[in-house]
């Protein structure tokens, strides 16, 4: 497979701008891609320090869902979260469509107990049977898919498990604000594709999941909430 074009403009960890979903997961299979990813996106104390704040709101998540005791970490991409769910006691499987951000991702979690494994494959097309967990956990993922594509792929964790446990980004914060009064200015034409609370119980609906609740990672800045969700199989 050849490299994906952004490497000519440098940006190794972000997939191409206004690629579809196709383009977006060859894109995330690069062993380029994988080899960079970490380092890009959660080295430094910035990004580590946000890091430890996402993680602390998925444990404040995880902790209002109710008999979870296996747990499909989905993307598991390079392991950032695989490591945390198990030292918390869950039995977790990784899944992913990069078998390199896999491979990394085995060595960071090593022969750890809790870790059932890892397995290939495309989370619209999950190989697993129904209830097969009592919890999926995506992280960094959704924002990457238009909304239609986005209902199945809920619509196909809830097949799975019976909680959710996903991040969304949302409209209701500073950085938002800005690009719209840059975008009123035209001062940027980049797209920022951000859903509305009534936009996000929508697609829950649509996917046959019950809202439960929603956390902020922060205030004001952080445009990212942990959504808590519950299959409703009679939908």
């Amino acid at each position: 497979m050849s490299d994906p074009e952004p490497y000519r403009e440098g940006r190794l960890s972000k997939p191409p701008e206004g690629g579809d979903y196709s383009c977006k997961k060859q894109f995330y299979r690069s062993a380029k891609v994988a080899e960079h990813y970490d380092a890009e996106r959660f080295l430094g104390v910035d990004k580590e320090r946000r890091n430890r704040r996402k993680w602390a709101t998925i444990r404040k998540a995880l902790a209002m869902t109710q008999e979870v005791e296996h747990v499909l970490d989905l993307p598991s991409g390079t392991g950032r979260f695989t490591g945390h769910l198990a030292r918390e006691g869950y039995r977790v499987a990784a899944a992913d469509i990069s078998h390199e951000m896999m491979k990394i991702g085995c060595e960071r979690v090593g022969a750890m107990e809790n870790i059932r494994g890892h397995v290939q494959a495309e989370a619209e097309r999950l190989p697993f049977r129904d209830s097969a967990f009592d919890c999926v956990v995506s992280i960094r993922f959704l924002h990457h898919l238009d909304p239609d594509i986005r209902v199945g792929i809920l619509r196909e964790m809830a097949r799975v498990a019976r909680w959710l446990v996903v991040d969304y980004r949302h409209r209701y914060s500073y950085h938002y604000a800005r690009w719209k009064i840059r975008s009123w200015l035209g001062l940027t034409h980049k797209e920022m594709a951000r859903v509305s609370r009534a936009q996000l119980e929508d697609e829950l609906r649509r996917a046959g999941v019950r809202l439960h609740d929603v956390l902020s990672v922060t205030r004001i800045f952080s445009d990212k909430w942990i959504v808590v969700g519950e299959a409703s199989h009679d939908a």
